[in-house]
Formats: structure tokens, C-alpha cells, sequence
């Protein structure tokens, strides 16, 4: 049991679960991320690479972090639930502490610290499965849109600066850049639906924004009774309330919001126009 492969599939089904409705799909990938949350770390919060009868062991690499934060930002937009994101954000910072390179940019595929190592090398190239480092970068530009960081946007830029002579050379074989590259160049695009999770005026929007192809968009839930935990992470939130007890969105481009609307239309048609 890897957790870089767990995080893949954790990705897919929590994708697949919001799309389709099937809500099996999500259970699974909220199972085996807790599971790895649970089982693979260690006492100081760094992951593991494997589990196996009953132990867990291996120091884990670049892309058991990249792809597991991956799945749990996908998780956190198939349910909403606070805890995700949270830990995709802490994962993210040890990431940053472990695996960067100051220097030259980019993330090595190894932690710092490891005595055995001859050489720490990075990887970018996408083949069967993409690289750390390409995963890395959407998930930064991501996050960033999220969070509202944009020293997190900074440094996906520098990934592709660190590797552009060589994307440049061969860019079919770096598509999963080419993807957070587009993402990256592509106007910022952050919704926010403001209300109660299990009203049908809530659902409703979220079921029109998954209709909707907009793969460079963000999505958060403001509950009407949130995790206080969210609001120490995504702070502005906590001003985006419901109007009139009605289910709100907040569309916003570039960090500039337009004026909130409770019909699900009209939000449509405000994502469309980004």
C-alpha cells in the first residue's frame, strides 16, 4: 500500500464521486485518506511511503506528498469538509521545508537530511504517472486560490522556471506542467457558496457548478455554522454570509469578487464570463 499511488486514487474517485453523484466513490477516497492520515506519519507529521501487515516504514519521497495533497484538495471539493483542506495544507508546508530547493527551484525528489544519499535529484518528466514536481505545481497554484497566497503561485512559477530549458525541448513529455501551466496562466477564478450544507438551495449551486466545465476554478463552502478552523485558514470567508437565510455565491476573479447572488443562473453565468 504506497501513498503516492493512494493518492492518486483518492484524487480520481473524490473527482469522479463529485462529478457522477456517486457518493460511494467519495466515501472510499475519505476512507483511505484518513487511513494514511492515521497510519503513514510519523510523531512529527511526516509522511511514510508504505504500509505492509501491520507497519508502516520508508521515508516518504516528493510525490507521496504532491499526490496525496492533490487528492485531499479533491476530496475537500467533493465534500467540504474542513479537515481536508487543513491537512493538504499542512502537508504542503512540509513539503516546502523538506523537499524545496532554495536555489535553484524545483522540489528534490528526496528530503533533505538523508545521510545515504550520493545525489539528490528532480524529476519533471509526466510519463505513466506524472512527477512530483508537475503535481507540485498545480497544487501550489491551487492552494494559492484558495488560501489567498500568492507566495504559494510565486513559487509554482519558479518549478517551471527551474525546468524550462527542458520542458522546452520535449513539452508532450511534461503534460501534467502543460495543465498547471494553463491553470496558472488562465484568470483566477474562486467560488464561494455561502450556506447551509444540507438545504436544497445549497445544493442546487453546488450540483450547477459541477455541471459546469470550468477546470481552472476553485470552490469553497461557507457554512452557516462552520468549523472555526476554517476561518483561521481561508479568513475572508467569514464575511461572505448568506443573504436574506438564502444560499449565496461569491464569484470572484483575480481576487475581485462581484456582488453575491442567490440565483444559481446568474452564478452560472458569472463563472462562464471568467
Amino acid at each position: 500500500i504506497l501513498t503516492d499511488w493512494n493518492g492518486l486514487m483518492i484524487a480520481a474517485l473524490a473527482k469522479a464521486g463529485a462529478s457522477l453523484g456517486e457518493t460511494s466513490y467519495i466515501e472510499a477516497a475519505s476512507k483511505a485518506a484518513d487511513f494514511i492520515w492515521t497510519h503513514l506519519r510519523t510523531e512529527d507529521g511526516k509522511l511514510l511511503k508504505r504500509y505492509r501487515d501491520g507497519e508502516a516504514g520508508l521515508s516518504a519521497h516528493l510525490d507521496d506528498y504532491a499526490f496525496l495533497i492533490w487528492g485531499l484538495l479533491e476530496l475537500y471539493e467533493a465534500e467540504f469538509q474542513t479537515e481536508h483542506l487543513k491537512r493538504a495544507h499542512t502537508l504542503t508546508k512540509v513539503m516546502i521545508n523538506d523537499f524545496w530547493d532554495p536555489e535553484g527551484g524545483g522540489f528534490f525528489f528526496t528530503a533533505a537530511g538523508q545521510s545515504d544519499l550520493i545525489h539528490r535529484n528532480k524529476e519533471i518528466y509526466d510519463g505513466a504517472i506524472p512527477s512530483g514536481n508537475s503535481v507540485a505545481f498545480h497544487n501550489l497554484i491551487r492552494l494559492g486560490r484558495i488560501l489567498l497566497r500568492t507566495d504559494y503561485e510565486e513559487m509554482a512559477y519558479a518549478i517551471g522556471e527551474a525546468f524550462s530549458v527542458q520542458v522546452n525541448q520535449i513539452p508532450v513529455g511534461h503534460t501534467q506542467l502543460m495543465a498547471g501551466l494553463l491553470a496558472a496562466e488562465s484568470p483566477a477564478c474562486e467560488v464561494v457558496i455561502s450556506g447551509d450544507p444540507e438545504s436544497p438551495d445549497t445544493k442546487g449551486m453546488i450540483k450547477g457548478l459541477r455541471k459546469l466545465y470550468s477546470p481552472h476554478k476553485v470552490v469553497l463552502l461557507r457554512p452557516t455554522d462552520p468549523d472555526p478552523g476554517l476561518f483561521e485558514i481561508v479568513p475572508i470567508l467569514e464575511e461572505q454570509i448568506p443573504i436574506a437565510g438564502q444560499a449565496t455565491a461569491y464569484v470572484c476573479k483575480n481576487y475581485q469578487c462581484s456582488a453575491p447572488t442567490t440565483d444559481v443562473e446568474e452564478m452560472l453565468k458569472l463563472v462562464e464570463s471568467i
